[in-house]
């Protein structure tokens, strides 16, 4: 599954969630549409993302559906509302890929994050190592000058707005691998070091020596969203692809849940990254 809009995204993730409530219960479409007085096509429409609910319809819904959870209504309610809202990269579409859109929205809809990574990503990087990145796209997936700066001001701008729940795991690659000169690097890796002492940022060093482990054929992230849902996003060069089903969902939190029993404490990880930067 690919979304290709956060607004998309949200329609099917609100229907995927009634979807299971819906099932819960035990209940088929026509039940469901008889009971609430609505066409079948609409009920089945919502539940694929292809059509909006609306406040009363959603309420109605989850009243058929015995749901007494008020945190759980009130996040159903938010998120019907919210569905057409513009993210705050709105104005730099221009210079930005639908995809790297779509990962923006789900990343700033998600209640909480995990992920697995062999480079630092872009929540974390400082602004000279997103100059000296991005640098080696220019010419090819940064066609012009304008293009590449929007990116780096798209970059740190995310990363003020961003102060989600963050489980992340590093390889030791990420430091190794060196994007730009040692002054860079060390100013990277001190970036990493203070970021790790955030109380929403769970960082932990996995070093080249300890494995194999199922990472190694990728990198990963894991968005958790407060009606529970979850999603997987897989990146490449010039795409992005998302999982959604149970299955890809439970072998990617096992695959994590490996990873991290595998890393550096959070103290060991700490200590890895100030020995690092001494060495840059």
């Amino acid at each position: 599954m690919a979304p290709t809009s956060p607004q998309s995204f949200r329609r099917r993730r609100l229907g995927s969630a009634l979807r299971r409530l819906r099932e819960a219960k035990k209940r088929t479409l026509a039940d469901v549409a008889d009971s609430v007085g609505v066409h079948i096509d609409r009920i089945s429409r919502a539940k694929l993302g292809r059509t909006k609910i609306d406040v009363p319809l959603l309420r109605a819904l989850l009243d058929d559906y015995d749901v007494t959870d008020q945190g759980l209504r009130q996040t159903l309610e938010d998120m019907t509302r919210n569905i057409s809202v513009r993210g705050w990269w709105h104005s730099y579409n221009t210079f930005l890929t639908l995809t790297f859109q779509d990962f923006l929205g789900l990343e700033g809809d998600a209640e909480r994050t995990r992920s697995w990574e062999k480079l630092v990503p872009g929540r974390f990087q400082t602004e000279p190592y997103i100059r000296r990145l991005l640098a080696a796209g220019q010419g090819i997936v940064h066609p012009t000058r304008e293009h590449l700066e929007s990116r780096v001001t798209v970059r740190m701008e995310r990363q003020r707005k961003l102060h989600r729940p963050h489980e992340i795991v590093l390889s030791e690659a990420a430091v190794l691998n060196h994007i730009g000169d040692a002054e860079v690097m060390k100013g990277q890796i001190l970036h990493l070091r203070e970021q790790s002492e955030r109380d929403d940022i769970d960082l932990r060093i996995l070093p080249l020596s300890r494995g194999p482990h199922l990472g190694l054929d990728g990198p990963f992230t894991i968005f958790t969203f407060p009606d529970g849902g979850q999603l997987v996003c897989l990146e490449a060069l010039l795409n992005s692809f998302y999982l959604e089903d149970e299955d890809s969902l439970q072998v990617y939190n096992a695959a994590f849940d490996q990873i991290h029993d595998l890393a550096l404490d959070a103290k060991q990880s700490k200590a890895f990254l100030e020995r690092a930067a001494l060495a840059a």
